[in-house]
């Protein structure tokens, strides 16, 4: 019968002009399935396919020390915004013993997690290197840190010309591999956007010897990365959204961008390019009142808005409104919150602490989704979480890690954690050309294989 069947096809496809004859069904009648897309059509168990031109990937790199959150636009582009480079809290005689276990283990530095997910995600048209890098703001767990005890943590020490050396000398432009470092000297960076020199606008950190040491590191690598790659380093520009831009095909994706809002405390208006420079006290008001004003480097941090067709996110680094009751300036998102809207998804500002992510910012956001990249055992923090509900009951929680002993404070304060969309994980928003549909996959950090956990979707962006 099959052959009989195989012979009037190939008779139909002579006398109609069929490019191909019809192939019969298989035993069962089941057909195999068309059409798929092998960007999205992955099962659970399986290693996360590539990105495809096309597509807009944001990877929240889970290495349990802070933030790293990796982007691959529409035609390629890439940008890293931060590298996580807390201490690792299994050598809390040392470090953190509010942290959560390193991931994938504590053998592995989180440069070390950042650069090997990199190089297994990022697209042949990146070609070994980094478009940008943005770091939100001057904090270890963003940027690198600094420990008096650093070689404890295995983070080696070089020197200007980036010569393994026994001992750092911050003086003569030595640097740590930790953080930033780490990233870059196995990763080249084209350009690094950042919210300027310290002197700026101080944080209350300027003042304190180890975030200099932490600052001076950073500058230093940054010095040598120039020499070593022709890393330009660029001060962001607010309000702006031809800074950040597509460098392969940018004419191909015209409804892709990116709008810096804020940073160094200075807030986009919404109008043009205009910014208010004053919301802050000025540079040298903070300066001559550092002690009693206690400037948060976070309220400081480089917050953008990427959108793509429909579908907009929101990164706001650590931004918070902590201290506001003595400093109304101290609420940062209240500005904020004037010119942002509706949002897909965004990034938890702060790890999703405490006197962040408030009611009148997630009231504009709604997110739909929300990425809270957790460290410490404090993250997410409950009150917090009830304002993301209250703005939107639908929203899905990702959080990257959670430490047993936070998951009885969110149970008591009403937020069960089983409800969330994942409790550990790499969180992967991937979405699709045109930027009108998208899924999250949350893939296993145990190990570097990047299989996937868990996958949901599609999810249109309105």
């Amino acid at each position: 019968m099959r052959k009989k069947l195989l012979v009037i096809a190939f008779l139909a496809a002579a006398l109609y002009g069929c490019e191909e004859p019809y192939t019969p069904p298989t035993p069962g009648g089941k057909k195999e399935p068309e059409n798929l897309d092998p960007a999205i059509d992955v099962k659970v168990g399986d290693v996360l396919p590539a990105w495809q031109e096309g597509y807009l990937d944001i990877h929240s790199i889970n290495g349990g020390r802070g933030e790293a959150f990796y982007y691959i636009f529409p035609d390629g582009t890439t940008m890293l915004c931060d590298a996580a480079g807390a201490p690792p809290t299994e050598l809390h005689k040392y470090s953190d013993s509010q942290g959560v276990p390193s991931k994938p283990s504590v053998s592995v530095n989180s440069g070390a997690v950042i650069v090997n997910y990199i190089k297994h995600f990022a697209p042949a048209v990146a070609n070994g290197r980094l478009d940008y890098f943005m770091s939100s703001h001057y904090h270890g767990d963003h940027i690198g840190s600094w420990r008096d005890n650093y070689l404890k943590f295995g983070w080696t020490p070089f020197d200007k010309d980036g010569n393994k050396v026994s001992t750092v000398n911050l003086n003569a432009g030595g640097f740590l591999l930790n953080g930033i470092a780490e990233v870059g000297l196995s990763i080249p960076i084209d350009k690094v956007f950042d919210r300027g020199d310290w002197a700026s606008r101080p944080s209350a950190d300027y003042y304190d010897a180890g975030g200099k040491k932490r600052y001076q590191l950073y500058v230093n690598y940054l010095d040598y990365a120039a020499r070593k790659n022709g890393t330009v380093r660029e001060t962001l520009k607010i309000g702006y959204d031809d800074q950040v831009v597509l460098k392969h095909e940018p004419s191909k994706y015209s409804s892709f961008s990116l709008r810096t809002i804020a940073s160094g405390g200075d807030i986009w208006t919404g109008s043009g390019t205009a910014v208010n420079t004053t919301y802050l006290p000025s540079t040298e008001e903070c300066d001559k009142n550092h002690v009693a004003y206690d400037i948060s480097e976070n309220i400081l941090s480089c917050v953008f808005m990427l959108k793509y067709g429909s579908f907009d996110f929101f990164s706001g680094g650590d931004i918070q409104y902590s201290g506001k009751s003595t400093y109304a300036w101290k609420d940062i998102e209240k500005p904020i919150s004037k010119v942002v809207k509706k949002v897909e998804g965004m990034k938890a500002s702060h790890h999703s602490t405490a006197n962040t992510n408030g009611a009148e910012l997630l009231g504009v956001l709604k997110p739909d989704f929300y990425i809270a990249g957790v460290w410490r055992d404090v993250q997410p923090n409950p009150a917090t979480l009830q304002r993301v509900y209250d703005a939107n009951p639908n929203t899905r929680i990702f959080a990257t890690n959670l430490a047993s002993s936070n998951v009885a404070t969110l149970n008591d304060a009403g937020i069960n954690p089983a409800n969330f969309a994942t409790t550990g994980g790499h969180v992967v928003v991937r979405v699709l050309p045109g930027g009108n549909k998208y899924y999250i996959y949350v893939l296993d950090d145990s190990n570097e294989q990047y299989k996937v956990k868990s996958k949901l979707g599609p999810f249109t962006a309105r």
